[in-house]
């Protein structure tokens, strides 16, 4: 018997298999946020071993991309919505952008599917291999054709911290891990006849000592950082959600209405000194505009405090025109400390990626922008501390803040404008990807949002507080100051790599055993 899963030499048939399969999708999608039955995640995987067993590999790689689209389609069903309403597309025709983005992702799904068959057939364990492969494809999916790591497995747990605490350790890919291979556990667990003998056992009980190891590390590290935390250096930080709808936001007739209720929610925030607004909370070219910078910096003085806010930025540069869009830091004097420029932009939405070949794409969507990237990695620095700033999209990239933490960054502070997706699931699942940046870098974060989710979060991936959605709010928090840096910090994605390198040796490591 083969160490894997059993197979045929036809593939089983009915409906069986793709029922599974849709069962997967739909537990993992309802996994996330906002519905969070977070119980479904180590569930899910099983149902997904169960449609591809005693199949051949084709039918298993169509069996995953059903299965991954129906996830993709449950966790991003909010891009009809902004599609629809912000770029005015039909709605048939924004269902099938939805679909288009969820069956890439979905591809994902179809090769993890295949890959685990196809190394069963080879005799290769899936214990092991299984949760591998997963963590390979989620890093190839992190970056390959600018990356969109939307929906990593591990990131569902966002609201247990006793389960992240190992992202300092190896990311989001390490809590991925645990929870595949716990999912694959489940399985063989279940289903015996699918395991091999003694030496398989060994295995098993070894991924079991991994798993209850996981879960003492977190306990661990709790109580560490939460001490950690007690005993550092605090600084007051503040975030005022404005709640101005997109369909307002440009309109120039509302921008003196915009800056009276940032200075009302500013007023609101006396003692803190850091505040901060959200993603162009100044909608308009801060420094060039004579009747409204100076508004601005009246309010940065009157508040007598730093000043962190989002506006777009123009610059004439020798390349030609430049667009970028930059977050500001004023002095308590109102004067310009320094500024962010946003260093991973949005595919589609902020630039168009192969413009020569997708020149009619500016055309089709009128939302689309042409901005500029910042560098990489680039801080902001008040006299306590350096403060690493994420715009909107970023938060979701742990390479940004981790750059931002390796040069000194002691606070992450992320600014977004989420009015685009309305009440739909994508701003609670955006507050869920920044839990880990804070875990992963071990600094506090404060998060400001137009429309919500504003909050804060400690190093150790507790979220303190959080503002209602489309409500206007200002809060105030002290937060510690801490050194940063964990093994994550300082050695990266290794533990994806060596995924990585273990998918791709296995199958000759194994030949070499025979």
């Amino acid at each position: 018997m083969s160490p894997g899963l059993s197979f045929s030499s036809r593939s089983r048939g009915g409906l069986g298999p793709v029922a599974a399969a849709a069962v997967f999708g739909l537990c993992y999608a309802a996994a996330f946020p906002k519905w969070d039955y977070t119980f479904l995640l180590p569930l899910a995987l099983p149902f997904l071993y169960w449609a591809i067993k005693d199949v051949t590999p084709g039918r298993a790689l169509r069996l995953g991309f059903f299965a991954g689209l129906v996830a993709n389609a449950g966790l991003l069903y909010w891009i009809v919505y902004v599609t629809h309403v912000f770029g005015r597309l039909p709605i048939p025709l924004a269902v099938g952008v939805m679909l288009l983005l969820a069956a890439y992702l979905a591809l994902y799904r179809a090769l993890w599917a295949w890959g685990v068959v196809r190394a069963g057939a080879a005799g290769i364990s899936p214990l092991w291999f299984g949760p591998a492969l997963w963590v390979a494809l989620e890093y190839v999916q992190t970056y390959l054709l600018s990356g969109f790591p939307w929906g990593l497995l591990g990131s569902g747990l966002y609201r247990f911290p006793l389960f992240i605490q190992v992202a300092d350790l190896a990311g989001v890919y390490g809590v991925s891990f645990l929870l595949a291979l716990a999912g694959t556990w489940l399985f063989l667990t279940g289903f015996p006849r699918f395991q091999a003998v003694r030496h398989e056992r060994r295995r098993e009980a070894l991924a079991l000592t991994l798993l209850m190891l996981w879960v003492g590390y977190g306990a661990y590290r709790l109580d560490a950082v939460g001490k950690q935390a007690a005993a550092a250096p605090r600084i007051a930080v503040g975030v005022a959600q404005g709640n101005i709808q997109q369909g307002e936001k440009w309109n120039p007739k509302m921008v003196a209405a915009t800056l009276d209720r940032y200075a009302e929610l500013t007023r609101r925030l006396k003692g803190a000194r850091l505040i901060i607004w959200p993603e162009t909370a100044a909608p308009f070219l801060f420094l060039r505009h004579p009747e409204f910078t100076p508004r601005v910096q009246e309010i940065g003085r009157h508040s007598g405090a730093y000043l962190f806010f989002g506006a777009p930025a123009y610059e004439l540069t020798p390349a030609g025109e430049r667009f970028f869009n930059r977050a500001y830091l004023l002095d308590p004097e109102g004067q310009v400390a320094g500024y962010y420029d946003k260093a991973h932009l949005v595919p589609f939405g902020e630039y168009v990626p192969l413009q020569r070949i997708l020149f009619f794409v500016p055309k089709m969507v009128p939302m689309v922008g042409d901005m500029a990237e910042g560098p990489v990695g680039a801080l902001l620095h008040l006299p306590e501390a350096p403060v690493g700033p994420l715009i909107c999209f970023e938060s979701i990239f742990a390479y940004l803040s981790r750059a931002q933490v390796i040069n000194g960054a002691r606070l992450l502070v992320t600014i977004t404008n989420d009015a685009w997706f309305g009440e739909t699931s994508a701003p609670y699942q955006h507050l869920a990807w920044g839990v880990f940046r804070a875990v992963e870098g071990r600094v506090a974060l404060a998060r400001a949002a137009n429309t919500g989710i504003s909050a804060f979060v400690g190093p150790e991936g507790r979220i303190w507080w959080t503002s209602a959605l489309n409500t206007t709010a200002a809060h105030s928090l002290e937060l510690p100051l801490m050194p940063g840096g964990s093994l994550y910090s300082r050695v990266g994605d290794i533990f994806a790599w060596l995924c990585l390198a273990g998918v791709c040796l296995a199958p000759l490591l194994r030949r070499r055993r025979r």
